[in-house]
């Protein structure tokens, strides 16, 4: 049968525990190691996981917690014991502390992960490293100022997973293949305007309206992402089961065959609303679109601003100036 200590035996044990046991022991016993980049000769770091570390000091007497906040962040071994196990009593502190008598620190180091980042231009990495825009964002600012698109459409994009926000306020829109695989980014900003595709070429970025799982009556294709999300906010017609797609400039050969290929989902009879800016560029869109959605048994119709060498956002820009509902 176990015998009770007096309060002058629990006194002497403890102070044996703290003169006997290293920090360090506790430390590796919970699995942490020594960070030898990140100590000095004074304070020596010791490291579970990246951003889970022990600060050991006076020769492993002492430590303290550089991440926690709480009251308890320095002490003792046996105040270690307690910290590293939650809600511990003093007493289950010393069963603990018992079994670690007589041991010496191993010397393990920490040793840092690999990292396994994937490469900076990998649209799938850049675009999930991405957040989408807010209210009051640079990248919200600048396309409901600047471009003066409605915050409904923008809502709408997010929604649909089409919009992130990069850098500089810059406005990112999705471009994806049939199979619903991101291929790339349109990018717009005030100091910016590119592609990103990490060298997989360019497809389609598809917008719905209308009720979702309908077939769509209509596929309206424009030259940027933010023309189309303009021409959205001024059709009389988007409540219609649509698909609204936008190109990002000219069209690759294996985004040609996706397209031919979209034109198979629209309902038999519908309309290809090919909404280019009024320029000898947009001729040549009407050119490859028209003779393709023929083919599709679908009825071509083109549609442009009526200035020349003007766009749908500029367009947009104009109402939204002159204060004139869409």
């Amino acid at each position: 049968m176990a015998t009770r200590q007096t309060p002058a035996q629990m006194n002497e044990e403890l102070q044996k525990f703290r003169d006997e046991i290293s920090c360090i022991v506790v430390l590796e016993q919970a699995g942490y190691r020594f960070d030898r980049s990140e100590s000095s000769a004074r304070h020596r770091r010791f490291r579970r996981v990246k951003g889970d570390s022990i600060i050991v000091t006076h020769g492993g007497k002492g430590w303290w917690d550089p991440h926690n906040s709480a009251s308890i962040t320095k002490g003792s071994v046996i105040d270690l014991v307690r910290f590293l196990n939650p809600g511990m009593t003093l007493g289950g502190a010393r069963v603990e502390l018992r079994k670690m008598l007589g041991l010496t620190p191993s010397g393990a180091e920490y040793i840092a992960e690999p990292k396994t980042r994937k490469p900076a231009r990998d649209p799938r990495y850049m675009w999930n490293n991405r957040h989408a825009p807010r209210r009051g964002s640079a990248a919200w600012t600048y396309l409901t100022g600047t471009r003066a698109l409605p915050e409904w459409i923008l809502d709408m994009a997010v929604e649909q997973g089409l919009l992130r926000e990069g850098m500089k306020g810059t406005a990112w829109f999705a471009h994806s293949d049939n199979a619903g695989q991101l291929t790339g980014m349109e990018m717009r900003g005030p100091e910016y305007r590119g592609f990103s595709s990490g060298g997989g070429g360019k497809r389609l970025l598809r917008l719905r309206t209308g009720e979702k799982e309908a077939r769509p009556v209509r596929l309206v294709i424009g030259e940027s992402a933010i023309d189309v999300l303009s021409y959205v906010t001024l059709d009389p017609f988007s409540f219609e089961p649509s698909l609204y797609v936008s190109t990002g400039g000219g069209m690759s050969p294996e985004a040609l065959e996706e397209f031919r290929a979209l034109l198979g989902t629209v309902e038999p009879g519908g309309r290809v609303m090919i909404v280019v800016d009024n320029d000898a560029q947009g001729d040549r869109y009407e050119a490859i679109y028209a003779p393709m959605a023929l083919q599709a048994g679908l009825t071509p119709l083109r549609y442009s601003p009526k200035a020349e060498d003007s766009d749908w956002n500029t367009v947009l820009q104009n109402r939204a100036r002159q204060g004139v509902a869409a």
